[in-house]
């Protein structure tokens, strides 16, 4: 039976997920069979192959070359992180001194449909919920077994996670049209199968139904490890997405304190020495645990990241800095600023020294942090009129960070604004700027008196201009027979 099992698990994560064609009823028809007849005679059994999909699942998340490329492994394609950085390098507050991986992110040719970029972020994500999906159609909604519900929660959730980032990159914010085109949606369980666009307002109902789903049916799960997501980590979801859509900030606000509930503040020096590459550290909810098995070296975020680190930055001196104009925006009393170097530095002008690992390529990925729900809490309260709970929010959090930081007496738009500062100089590197611009209508603009920005990436357009959208990729296109090229993004 274990050989029987251990055959069964390997075939199904490889099916789901090397097909880059993204064709939900290709992958599923080889194992639909097969998994069904053993959960009737075994459900232990068909939770130990469905449990095996999504440890997959979770390894993807931070594996080499997870799009498939035919012309061998990108070094800007290391899964969540690797986007996370790409994000970032979209917009005003990071920037990359030199034209190397990752270029096509800071220079914004990546976007068009013809560059593997748009290629990484979607296949990455697609993949993912192709996988899940295994999980949560072999699952029934009313499953009585305790931790088949869980299993399925965290499926459900983890779905949700990737529809929200896919629709973010691939369209405007939610709140300047629910009814521009969306993703395809893929969800069987409830005979969604939508290969077409579809509505943005389409994507978030199912985002909301998964969270919905997952919130409320996954309480006494123990987690085995932060790379699994429990209760906390679903919260901080779906408060990420309410704060997106502005459709609840009362709510949002409680599924922020929800998610950081149990979690510690890094103090100011853990913050600037060595808080970002230890998955331990109290104040990570959600990461990944790099070992020397599961590490992949100079195509890793620490490599690429990493003013001292070897690998592409610390060697051949692809530094990636901070904006002259946000680091001028800290204050001397804060640790933070620390962090980075000044305009003299002598590895680069404003050069980030925030993400530092002291093994050799085995620095944890961490996706998700209490600060960010500090950040998210307080803004939905400001958001919402209670501007006294949202001050006192904000204080608990910067004033670990800075010694000279005292209570907001601001309101309305006011408190606002600096709450999205807090944002900035807190999750600076980590995957939030370029979403955060689309979100708040914020411009881009790096050509300005003064700029550090590098002259391959020194452009200047409006929040809302077609450039902030990725084209769907040139492969999907051939491949999808419900989208062409005139339900693409505008170039």
């Amino acid at each position: 039976m274990k050989t029987k099992l251990l055959i069964l698990l390997t075939l199904t994560f490889f099916v789901v997920s090397c097909d880059e064609d993204m064709d939900y009823e290709a992958k599923s028809l080889v194992t639909e069979k097969q998994l069904l007849e053993l959960a009737e005679s075994s459900p232990e059994a068909a939770l130990t192959i469905n449990l095996g999909v999504e440890d997959g699942q979770y390894a993807f998340m931070r594996e080499y070359s997870t799009n498939f490329s035919d012309t061998g492994g990108r070094h800007d394609d290391y899964g969540q992180k690797s986007i996370d950085l790409g994000v970032d390098l979209l917009s005003n507050d990071a920037i990359m001194v030199m034209d190397h991986w990752f270029g096509n992110y800071y220079s914004y040719r990546g976007r068009t449909q013809d560059f593997s970029t748009t290629r990484i972020i979607w296949n990455f994500y697609y993949t993912i919920i192709m996988n899940v999906n295994s999980i949560i159609g072999k699952i029934a909604e009313d499953v009585s077994d305790e931790n088949l519900r869980h299993l399925r929660s965290r499926a459900m959730a983890i779905r949700a996670y990737c529809y929200f980032n896919l629709i973010r990159v691939y369209q405007h914010t939610y709140k300047k049209n629910p009814e521009a085109p969306g993703v395809p949606l893929y969800a069987p369980e409830q005979g969604i199968d939508n290969k077409a666009r579809g509505k943005v307002q389409d994507v978030y109902n199912l985002i909301l139904s998964d969270l919905d789903y997952a919130f409320a049916n996954i309480d006494g799960y123990n987690r085995p490890s932060k790379e699994k997501l429990n209760k906390n980590v679903v919260a901080g979801i779906y408060a990420r997405v309410l704060l997106e859509t502005g459709t609840n900030d009362v709510l949002c606000a409680q599924m922020a304190k929800t998610a950081r509930t149990g979690y510690s503040l890094m103090s100011a020096s853990e913050w600037v020495n060595g808080g970002f590459d230890n998955i331990s550290n109290p104040e990570w909810m959600w990461g990944a645990d790099i070992n020397a098995e599961s590490s992949t070296v100079y195509a890793s975020f620490f490599s690429h990241m990493g003013t001292l680190n070897p690998g592409y930055t610390g060697i051949i001196g692809v530094y990636k800095t901070i904006d002259a104009r946000l680091y001028a925006a800290i204050p001397d009393t804060d640790a933070r600023k620390q962090a980075f170097g000044d305009a003299n530095d002598t590895k680069a002008p404003y050069a980030n020294y925030k993400f530092y690992d002291e093994t050799f390529f085995q620095g944890d990925y961490v996706y998700m942090r209490a600060a960010e729900m500090y950040l998210i809490e307080a803004e939905a309260l400001a958001r919402s009129g209670s501007a006294s709970d949202a001050a006192d929010v904000l204080y608990d959090l910067v004033s670990t960070r800075d010694t000279g930081y005292t209570l907001s007496n601001s309101t309305g738009d006011a408190l606002v604004s600096e709450i999205h500062l807090q944002r900035r100089i807190e999750l600076w590197g980590e995957g939030f700027a370029w979403l955060d611009m689309k979100r708040n209508g914020v411009d881009l603009v790096r050509d300005y008196t003064g700029s550090n920005h590098s002259a391959f990436g020194k452009l200047n357009f409006a929040y809302d201009d077609n450039e902030m959208l990725f084209q769907i990729p040139e492969r999907e296109l051939d491949n999808n027979t419900e989208i062409n090229e005139i339900d693409q993004n505008p170039i």
